[in-house]
């Protein structure tokens, strides 16, 4: 169990960067609607893709 969580562990914490970075744009620029809507959407999986990259590269 503890291998399989460090294994998600990098993803998680990209994936919280991301959702932390999407509240502060929102936050900042007001969005509503569909755009809001993207970038909740696409920013945590795009941080939890890049930091697991990231991770990896380190690893290997």
């Amino acid at each position: 169990m503890e291998a399989l969580l460090k294994g998600y562990l990098p993803y998680l914490v990209g994936t919280l960067a991301g959702l932390l970075v999407a509240l502060t744009l929102s936050g900042l620029l007001t969005l509503q609607g569909i755009p809001q809507l993207m970038l909740f959407a696409l920013l945590p999986a795009a941080g939890g893709a890049v930091v697991e990259r990231v991770f990896q590269r380190k690893s290997d």
